[in-house]
């Protein structure tokens, strides 16, 4: 099999790395030995000092006030959804077989519970927006 230079190329990030079986790096050892050109270009890349990356350590507590707001949102959206529901549930209406039924007329006692919940779960949602929890 004739080793090519791409070939090589493939396999130098592996030999850098030490993950390469002892027949590959011994394969690349000697390609290297019969083409000391490349042979240099390698070592001069391998020697290069890679720039040392800083990780630098979240802000744990910024972390943890985007997630308070984020569940904060949260209640209010289902707040909001579940008053805006509950205030259009009395107008309810259903037609079949040529009668029609509507909750605020024919069962004005469903009608008020449903408006009921409808005021506690604005009054709920008001509270949450007037009055945010410190973080």
């Amino acid at each position: 099999m004739n080793i090519t230079e791409p070939i090589i190329h493939d396999l130098i990030p592996l030999y850098a790395a030490n993950e390469c079986s002892a027949d590959t790096r011994r394969l690349v050892e000697e390609y290297l030995q019969q083409h000391p050109r490349q042979a240099e270009e390698i070592q001069r890349i391998l020697q290069t000092p890679l720039p040392r990356a800083t990780v630098s350590l979240p802000n744990l507590e910024e972390a943890r006030s985007l997630r308070e707001a984020r569940r904060r949102l949260q209640r209010q959206q289902w707040l909001m959804g579940l008053g805006i529901f509950f205030s259009l549930a009395p107008f309810a209406f259903f037609y079949a077989d040529g009668h029609s039924w509507w909750l605020l007329r024919d069962s004005p006692r469903s009608a008020l519970v449903y408006v009921a919940v409808a005021v506690a779960f604005w009054a709920l949602y008001a509270r949450e927006r007037r009055h945010p929890r410190s973080l």
